[in-house]
Formats: C-alpha cells, sequence, structure tokens
C-alpha cells in the first residue's frame, strides 16, 4: 500500500496541481477535511474510492 499526502493549497479545485489531480483521481480512498474542502475538488475522486470526511475524527 502506498499513501500520499495532497495539499490542496487554499482548498479551490481550480488551484490543485495537475498531479495532485492525477493522484486524488487514482486513489482508493480520499480522506478529506470537509469544513475546509472546495466541493469541486472532490470532483476528481473516482466514483470506486471510498470518501472520508474526517471533519469529526
Amino acid at each position: 500500500m502506498t499513501v500520499h499526502f495532497v495539499g490542496a493549497g487554499p482548498g479551490a479545485a481550480d488551484l490543485l496541481t495537475v498531479r495532485a489531480t492525477r493522484l486524488i483521481g487514482a486513489a482508493d480512498v480520499v480522506l478529506y477535511p470537509g469544513t475546509y474542502l472546495d466541493p469541486e475538488v472532490l470532483g476528481h475522486v473516482s466514483p470506486d474510492a471510498e470518501l472520508v470526511d474526517t471533519q469529526d475524527l
């Protein structure tokens, strides 16, 4: 298993790097901070990936 930490900068989807977009799209599991992330960023996630909102963790 490989773990990648991808910074979303200020959280806007159009500010993600090409590599960040590729890694998010290829991930099996994506952990994200629900309160700080533009929902458009999650549009890059594969439909088969598991999404985990870390807001309450």
